[in-house]
């Protein structure tokens, strides 16, 4: 039931960022993440490149939209194994709402400083037009995604059972 339960809450909680997303669009008129641009940097990997100075001017690759898609979704049901495993083996705590809340601020982490720096976009978004936008981006999104495992053990609950 692990690996169910992981996949359920990752993909749960990886469409409640990209539902979230839409509705942050149709809001404040940010466009959602170009996910393309994240296929594009996953194409490259394999060629050694992991850090551009700005992804956007690399030579778009085939298929890079349905790789960006596919990336998205393996990372966030990644960040559930985290999640998961963080609750259940380090903590010995179930899942909660707010332990999925924190998880989801916390991992805005690694898009400020790992994935906007390699795709040229800086530090916390610095390089970009409007940083505090991008950052309150960011940050909203990943509390939609801790929104989203919480929500996803809630559903993998009520189809499978459990605690």
């Amino acid at each position: 039931m692990a690996i169910l339960e992981i996949i359920v809450v990752g993909v749960v909680a990886t469409l409640a960022l990209d539902v979230w997303q839409q509705i942050y669009r149709l809001a404040f008129g940010m466009p959602i993440t170009d996910w393309a641009i994240i296929g594009r940097w996953a194409a490259y990997v394999p060629e050694g490149q992991f850090v551009h100075e700005d992804i956007g001017k690399a030579a778009p690759v085939a298929n890079e939209l349905a790789l960006g898609w596919i990336v998205h979704y393996v990372v966030g049901i990644g960040y559930a194994i985290v999640y998961l495993g963080l609750m259940w083996f380090v903590f010995a705590s179930p899942p909660d709402f707010i332990s999925a809340i924190v998880f989801g601020a916390i991992s805005v982490g690694v898009t400020w400083f790992v994935m906007e720096p390699i795709l040229g976009a800086g530090v916390m978004a610095s390089k970009t037009p409007k940083p505090p936008a991008v950052m309150a981006h960011d940050f909203t999104s990943h509390l939609s995604f801790g929104f989203g495992l919480f929500l996803g053990g809630v559903i993998f609950r009520a189809l499978f059972g459990g605690p």
